[in-house]
């Protein structure tokens, strides 16, 4: 009954997005490479799209590519499926509050990815709205449109009590992404880089992501 009468004391969704929007700008974030995360792809995907669309509000296009914080964390954690609230727990964390509440989910979804950031796990977006086709190759030049993370020595890197590991990124189709090699003359000959997972030679890649290899 609590959790219903909060809701009915809320404001509307479009209310709510405006002052997320000013939030932003407030706090300079706005203007800076940021990104959006989740745990699952619904929240973004299928759950938002849906009732801007059906509600005739404009989405801020912030809001089209975002991280599945349980893409990284499925991969640091040797490929384990679990919920949010036992993946918090795993990671060595004490869950906060309410299952399934929208408020308490969102600071246990922000709490897990700051553990992960201070150990220096390098993350990129791992999925997006944008999945039509373009005639871009992936040694050609392509928009450098990605989220990193500093990767932290592993001298430095504290005890998670499980591998250190470096996932191998995602590009915004979701899926792994293919890696390259500059082979054009030039500066960069040589460098590694990855692009598309769709790419394929007869049609090119599927999405934008692009993102140099680390030396």
């Amino acid at each position: 009954m609590r959790e219903f009468t909060e809701v009915d004391r809320g404001v509307t969704l479009s209310e709510a997005l405006l002052r997320h929007d000013k939030w932003l700008e407030k706090k300079g974030i706005k203007t800076t490479n940021f990104a959006v995360v989740t745990w699952s792809n619904w929240d973004c995907r299928v759950m938002l799209e849906s009732e801007c669309r059906y509600k005739k509000i404009r989405k801020p296009p912030y809001f089209n590519r975002w991280i599945n914080l349980k893409v990284p964390f499925s991969e640091v954690f040797s490929g384990v499926r679990c919920n949010l609230k036992e993946a918090v727990q795993m990671a060595g964390l004490a869950w906060q509050g309410r299952a399934h509440c929208g408020l308490d989910d969102a600071k246990n979804t922000a709490r897990l990815l700051a553990l992960l950031m201070r150990k220096g796990f390098k993350f990129s977006i791992t999925n997006s709205m944008f999945h039509q086709c373009t005639d871009q190759s992936l040694t050609g030049k392509q928009p450098q449109e990605h989220l990193q993370f500093p990767l932290y020595q592993p001298h430095k890197l504290k005890d998670l009590h499980v591998p250190i590991i470096q996932f191998h990124p995602h590009c915004y189709c979701g899926v792994n992404s293919s890696k390259g090699m500059v082979r054009k003359p030039g500066p960069k000959q040589g460098s590694l880089f990855f692009g598309c997972g769709n790419w394929t030679a007869a049609r090119g890649a599927r999405c934008h992501y692009f993102e140099w290899a680390s030396s």
